[in-house]
């Protein structure tokens, strides 16, 4: 029976690394564009299940210990990695590394916290309505000239916005605006990545954002647990206004589990921007909101509406728009 066992077993793992083979046979086959796009694809099918997965933990935690906690273990996880392969992550520019840290942990913290309130669908959205901040920021910033199709995508994005957040003026609550905090940070971390950070490694430049959210999480998860504030607000700030508590071995494996799918997914989107022009790519990352509403109906059996699709493809359509006549330019 042992025998028979082994040989069963020594037949799957062979079936499994022909599988394997045949799959890398056929990705090395497809053009570089292609190949790199199927990277992002599955770097963003892998995002949209690690961040539906922190649903299993909000309610055991504050936004503020979540990133320090996760911050944590994510960068011991990749200073790991680092110190296998010998990377070399000095930054070049440690000041702008260091502003391109605080702008993308600012926009995480936008983000992670629209989850508390928010589909991943939804919050994501607000994030991917960045390209439109990036335009408005390059034409303040930069005076770069811009065309008719692009002032467009921006009023046609704007519009998406005020369809998926439906905000209500009469009663006006500052949560209807973190999304869209959210988009408006990322843009700014793109922008800087973009002119002061593009010969930084890219594992550096993780690092460095992992390093600062981790202390901005820790220090103010510490001052709320000192100075206690979510008696004196509103129930629904709950999320931003609490302290350390204690964690369970739960949360220590889900966040574990997001953090471990989080790095594969950020390796393989890594890999795929040194294979081919970034702005092609960027168009790929929008499957993001479609894996994500995916993740969310399968775990969590989460339903966007009408409003909810038609401002998600407002959005979708804005940023594609954007990147695609950015990139004609550029060229």
């Amino acid at each position: 029976m042992d025998d028979n066992n082994g040989v069963i077993s020594t037949s799957i793992e062979s079936c499994q690394l022909s599988s394997l083979s045949v799959l890398k046979g056929k990705l090395n086959q497809l053009p570089v564009s292609l190949r790199a796009g199927t990277f992002i694809l599955i770097g963003v099918f892998l995002l949209g299940l690690s961040d539906n997965l922190v649903l299993f933990i909000n309610d055991e935690t504050g936004i503020w210990q979540f990133h320090a906690i996760r911050s944590f273990i994510t960068t011991l996880l990749i200073i790991g990695l680092v110190i296998i392969f010998r990377y070399d992550i000095r930054p070049k520019k440690p000041l702008f590394v260091l502003l391109r840290s605080i702008f993308l942990s600012a926009a995480m913290i936008c983000y992670f916290g629209g989850l508390s309130f928010l589909s991943v669908a939804e919050a994501g959205a607000g994030l991917f309505s960045s390209p439109i901040f990036v335009l408005i920021f390059s034409v303040i910033i930069f005076k770069i000239r811009i065309g008719i199709f692009r002032i467009l995508a921006v009023i046609l994005g704007s519009i998406g916005v005020y369809v998926l957040l439906k905000p209500d003026l009469s009663e006006f609550n500052l949560l209807q605006i973190i999304p869209v905090l959210g988009g408006m940070f990322y843009a700014m971390a793109v922008l800087s990545t973009r002119h002061f950070c593009s010969e930084e490694s890219a594992i550096g430049l993780t690092l460095a954002y992992l390093f600062v959210i981790g202390i901005i999480g820790a220090i103010v998860a510490t001052t709320f647990s000192l100075f206690p504030t979510i008696q004196k607000n509103p129930s629904d700030m709950f999320y931003f206004l609490e302290g350390w508590r204690p964690v369970s071995i739960k949360f220590l494996v889900w966040i574990t589990l997001q953090a471990i799918l989080t790095i594969v997914a950020l390796a393989l989107m890594t890999k795929a921007y040194q294979m081919t022009d970034t702005s092609i790519l960027a168009v790929y990352e929008y499957g993001f909101l479609v894996f994500a509403a995916l993740w969310g109906w399968v775990l969590w059996s989460t339903v966007l509406g009408l409003s909810e699709v038609i401002g998600i493809t407002f959005i979708i359509v804005a940023g594609i728009i954007i990147i695609t006549r950015s990139a004609r330019v550029i060229s």
